[in-house]
């Protein structure tokens, strides 16, 4: 089946990266380096897609002030993309780097009035075909209520299609209604979900929740211990390999989109889990606010087992 993929980022950024001589706070602290590039989780998604060679369309919201910046980046990254522009700027997220230091600083995002939420409900509802696969990751507009947020996701799913989430702001209430093909939390993100605190151990038992009340597939991420999925016809482990992690930003929608580049390629579930890990693991070793590529993903690859 040729499946289309579509990324929804609603509240995407300028990621700014700096470098500096040192993060004292009683000092004057020189930059040594800078990098600026678009940022969003759904945008890092359709990144890593489209090295794998996955076409796709990326969907964002960009402010008015700076859209034409924020669409030099995507055109930079050679991706298709559709903006929808709103009132207000794309905000600048600044991660600043020294040695083994990371300081993130994530500003709030541009505003989505009602008129622009229908306009984009319309859009997907025209653009999306059955067995199309949609992603819809990351943080929402300030003023975004989550219960707007979940029709814009049911407007896709009614459309026919394989619904993708990785957001913190949904309950399993939420969850419960929209019954997706696929969620990608965190350990973190999990323990928000069900309520508790969790360990490695415990998490996986833990995530068996989200699949009584609908969810499809749980795609687990657990940092060094690796990665599980979870659905009503298997569980599938991956162990991660022993890495020298320089930076975990990205590294989750990575893993995202090396399980949704293994789908749509047609492999089995346990090496779309072994491309996920291959590309998580191939994110972390970056010093960046980078994501996986084909390459550096197929190098680790060989030290990925799955059961």
């Amino acid at each position: 089946m040729n499946r289309a993929v579509y990324t929804v980022t609603l509240n995407p950024s300028i990621d700014v990266t700096i470098w500096t001589d040192g993060l004292d706070a009683d000092a004057v602290n020189h930059v040594v380096r800078e990098e600026r590039e678009a940022g969003g989780k759904g945008i890092n998604v359709s990144r890593v897609l489209h090295s794998f060679g996955v076409d796709n369309l990326c969907i964002a919201l960009a402010g008015e002030e700076n859209r034409h910046e924020f669409a030099r980046f995507l055109q930079h990254d050679e991706l298709r993309f559709d903006i929808l522009e709103v009132d207000g700027a794309v905000r600048e997220n600044l991660t600043l780097r020294y040695a083994d230091k990371t300081v993130k600083i994530n500003r709030r995002g541009q505003s989505l009035s009602q008129i622009l939420l229908g306009a984009l409900m319309a859009y997907l509802g025209v653009r999306v075909h059955p067995g199309d696969v949609v992603v819809f990751a990351g943080s929402l507009p300030e003023n975004l209520a989550v219960q707007d947020y979940i029709e814009l996701i049911l407007c896709a799913k009614g459309a026919g299609a394989l619904v993708a989430l990785d957001t913190d702001c949904l309950s399993l209430e939420d969850y419960g209604r929209i019954k997706p093909w696929l969620i990608k939390p965190n350990i973190h993100e999990l323990q928000h979900i069900v309520g508790k605190p969790l360990t490695k151990d415990t998490a996986a038992n833990e995530a068996g929740v989200l699949l009584a009340v609908g969810v499809e597939q749980v795609l687990l991420t657990l940092g060094a211990d690796g990665m599980v999925l979870l659905s009503e016809k298997e569980t599938v482990v991956a162990d991660a390999p022993k890495v020298q992690v320089k930076s975990t930003v990205g590294a989750g929608d990575s893993a995202l989109a090396g399980f949704i580049v293994g789908f749509v390629k047609g492999h089995p579930t346990a090496e779309c889990v072994r491309l996920a890990s291959a590309c998580g693991t191939a994110c972390a070793q970056q010093d960046c606010t980078g994501v996986a590529t084909k390459d550096t993903a197929n190098a680790c690859l060989p030290s990925i087992t799955v059961k």
